[in-house]
């Protein structure tokens, strides 16, 4: 799914090469027969035509198989994509399997990250405009937080914290960025639609096929050659000014356009993605086992998750933005990129003083929801309750951005599937939801999930129970308490 396997984005490794190519020659034995129209149609009106669409990004590569999709297949062959059965589809390794007369393919990138500041305090939640939903994206700043030592996809994780007076904070959980808004998928597509169109007044004839992390494509290999970004050490494509938080978009084309040069690797030393990965996901640089990604974990695999990556999934709940946060090229004092990591001595830092942050997103539909929990059944003695308990007032709206543990945990069915109706989310499905709120109860050190993980331990799914007994009996260990 995501362009980060799922996507956001770029999280699942599939490469093991950084290598660069030669201009015109990105991918080898290019099939002849493709439409050229280099003499009305040059690649750079395409690329302009698509920012002018609102994409962030646009670059142009040639089309065949190439050393990237071969790594691509053998990656697959080492089991490396878990349950993603989707990833074997034999159309991903050979574009001319999806478009016989391809020629060229059409690369965009769509800013996703919002305004976050760093400063050091928690996010908060915010003001938004009421939605039929239930759903409102935030205008404003919802808040700020640190990301030059922790990211605060990891704030969160094992046992409690205290605030500067002594008390613990209300636990909260971690939904990746990419998921804070309104699906990519919808975006995407409805701009890669317009550029389609474009090209096709340009150039009447044309073939295309528009793909957003849906189909049988590679993006991320054709992103690389299209000079959009180089591969990260974390598998994400990171470009030198907008950072890695954006998706990726492709147009598979029969027009034979001139190709753009790939990006030059400018990771260099740096091993922070490698040694800030929980669960050991990136086993090398450029290489990520994606059954052990917490991503992974936690939207695409539908079974109980390996007891041993519980605890070091922390808070996340929906997906994993840590080794993106704490890359130097998304948010970081840039005096961290070490001189060995220029490609020439314009790209090194200037100063100590200077800072390099990524991009925001122009697109409010990508901002942080803010849900307003509808009432639900009431008892007899007039409480409202969820399908695990009672709702508090405290749990009535809030903002998916860094979100209270407790608000979400008080969901019914009818609540997730409405309030993710048009979310990323919704993939995970409510007993997914369930799962990894069991997960992130036990990790929480808060002894006020005791009673909801006790509900849940009696569900009748058992999975769901067995993880909810699993969540029972860490917190046990963290508070030092027995449950009765």
């Amino acid at each position: 799914m995501s362009k980060h396997f799922l996507p956001n984005g770029n999280i699942v490794g599939l490469f093991g090469t950084n290598s660069q190519s030669k201009r015109g020659s990105p991918l080898d034995n290019t099939p002849s027969g493709g439409l050229s129209f280099l003499r009305m149609l040059s690649p750079l009106a395409v690329k302009e035509r698509a920012l002018q669409l609102g994409f962030d990004l646009a670059g142009v590569v040639s089309l065949a198989v190439s050393k990237d999709l071969e790594f691509a297949r053998q990656w697959v062959e080492r089991g490396w994509h878990g349950e993603m059965r989707y990833l074997e589809n034999p159309k991903r390794f050979d574009p001319r399997l999806v478009l016989p007369s391809v020629q060229s393919a059409i690369c965009v990138g769509l800013v996703y990250q919002d305004r976050i500041q760093d400063s050091g305090s928690r996010i908060q939640g915010g003001e938004g405009r009421s939605q039929e939903s239930g759903v409102s994206s935030q205008n404003e700043r919802r808040g700020q937080f640190s990301n030059s030592q922790f990211p605060v996809s990891a704030l969160a994780g094992n046992g409690p914290q205290t605030t500067d007076n002594g008390q613990a904070p209300p636990p909260r959980a971690w939904i990746s960025r990419y998921a804070w808004g309104r699906d990519y998928h919808e975006i995407m597509r409805e701009k890669l639609e317009q550029l389609r169109t474009a090209l096709e007044e340009m150039a009447p004839g044309v073939e295309t096929r528009v793909f957003v992390d849906t189909g049988p494509v590679v993006e991320r290999a054709l992103a690389r050659f299209s000079g959009l970004g180089w591969m990260g050490k974390n598998t994400c494509i990171i470009n030198q000014e907008k950072g890695s938080w954006f998706f990726l978009g492709v147009i598979l084309t029969n027009l034979v356009l001139e190709p753009d040069l790939p990006a030059a690797d400018r990771c260099g030393s740096c091993t922070a993605c490698l040694e800030a990965c929980p669960t050991g996901a990136l086993v090398e640089p450029y290489v990520m086992n994606a059954s052990r990604c917490i991503s992974y974990l936690t939207i695409e695999l539908k079974g109980p998750i390996p007891p041993e990556f519980r605890a070091p999934m922390g808070a996340n709940i929906f997906g994993c933005d840590i080794c993106q946060d704490v890359c130097p090229w998304n948010s970081r004092r840039l005096s961290a990129i070490s001189s060995q990591q220029a490609a020439s001595p314009s790209d090194e830092p200037s100063g100590m003083g200077h800072f390099k942050k990524a991009s925001v997103t122009k697109v409010p539909d990508f901002y942080p929801l803010t849900v307003a929990l509808n009432s639900s059944a009431s008892h007899d003695d007039g409480q409202r309750t969820t399908d695990h308990g009672p709702r508090t007032e405290q749990t009535a709206q809030f903002s998916l951005l860094n979100a209270p543990l407790e608000a979400l945990a008080s969901f019914t069915e009818d609540d997730f599937r409405r309030i993710f109706a048009r979310s990323p989310v919704r993939r995970v499905k409510y007993r997914g939801w369930l799962r990894n709120l069991c997960v992130a109860m036990g990790n929480s050190g808060d002894g006020r999930f005791i009673g909801w993980l006790k509900r849940c331990a009696e569900h009748p799914d058992p999975m769901l129970r067995e993880h909810a007994a699993w969540a029972l009996d860490r917190l046990c260990f963290q508070l030092g308490i027995r449950i009765i």
